[in-house]
């Protein structure tokens, strides 16, 4: 059975158990050319293949992968494995019958409304936000007289300002900046997303940093709308699109000289520190969720409850003197 024919075997919401070997290396071709980090690709090589055996063991006959196929996958090994565990099993399901069907080899796919475990007594972030001084530190570190620092500083303005995660700053291509209305925009290819539908409005304050990075950058040869819009600067692979562990180290390296220290302040801080910053100076929910491109309202929500449960804390309100026999 050739790939091409997956598409045709679906029926009630199932579709055909059939892998083929080559599909899978294509998928793993298309996650690394997506940017995914080589233990991020084996992990969900892992993950796949845990499912493939799972679905061997229980007999699953072709033609019958639905949701609740997947959903059952998931309650059995709920019992024996983490939440973290089963839960990035779940991705790397979705992730690969996503590229299925984009790919045209099946016409649904079975994982994409099966949600992940909840987890439970955990801190809704595992990063803290970076203060308000904090950011302004690290955006004053660049060194604006270099190239390099021109461009680091238009790449933390877009996480500071703009609650642009790592792997969007590493998608971005020149032809992804445009003007909307008067305002100048930024398309982004998203968290787990094949096909880009979204985009993030840059504030006055930083646009004139990214267009003063965006004015060096079409001075190199490959500086048309599919080219990268940040690049690396280095000897070896001067022109080449940014690596993400390259856009981690430098926004590390700027903490470092801003002196920001922890653990728990990493690169993503920045995105955290934009999406409590609005929320603090005034954002609805549906501006803040429409910024963070949230594809669950419930995730914005839990960014407005620790942001209320720090600043207007219960506790502020006892007051044992005010009570009255």
């Amino acid at each position: 059975m050739s790939d091409r024919a997956l598409a045709t075997q679906t029926q009630g919401g199932a579709v055909a158990n059939t892998v083929t070997a080559r599909l899978v290396d294509e998928w793993v071709k298309h996650e690394r050319e997506r940017g995914s980090s080589p233990s991020t690709v084996k992990a969900y090589q892992r993950g796949l293949q845990r499912f493939r055996s799972w679905l061997a063991d229980v007999d699953q006959p072709a033609g019958t992968v639905t949701p609740a196929t997947v959903a059952r996958f998931k309650a059995e090994f709920a019992e024996r494995y983490s939440v973290q565990t089963v839960n990035l099993w779940l991705t790397s399901i979705r992730s690969f019958y996503r590229f299925a069907v984009v790919t045209e080899r099946l016409a649904a796919n079975p994982a994409a409304e099966v949600k992940g475990l909840k987890r439970t007594n955990s801190r809704a972030h595992k990063r803290d936000a970076l203060t308000p001084s904090e950011v302004l530190n690290v955006l004053d570190t660049p060194n604006t007289g270099t190239l390099a620092g021109v461009r680091d500083k238009a790449i933390v303005a877009l996480m500071a300002f703009c609650g642009v995660r790592t792997i969007e700053v590493h998608r971005a291509n020149v032809g992804d900046l445009h003007t909307r209305g008067d305002r100048l925009t930024l398309d982004v290819q998203g968290k787990g997303r094949i096909d880009k539908d979204e985009y993030v409005i840059i504030p006055m304050r930083a646009e004139g940093t990214i267009r003063a990075w965006l004015a060096h950058r079409t001075t190199f040869k490959k500086s048309g709308a599919d080219d990268p819009l940040f690049i690396s600067l280095s000897n070896r692979s001067r022109g080449t699109r940014l690596a993400l562990r390259s856009i981690r180290h430098l926004v590390k390296r700027h903490y470092r000289e801003a002196g920001v220290a922890g653990s728990t302040k990493t690169t993503h801080s920045l995105r955290h520190s934009a999406i409590t910053n609005a929320i603090r100076n005034g954002g609805t929910p549906m501006q803040v969720q429409s910024m963070a491109r949230h594809a669950s309202f419930d995730t914005t929500l839990g960014y407005f409850h620790e942001v209320s449960r720090l600043d207007a804390p219960a506790e502020d309100l006892i007051n044992y003197e005010a009570v009255e026999e």
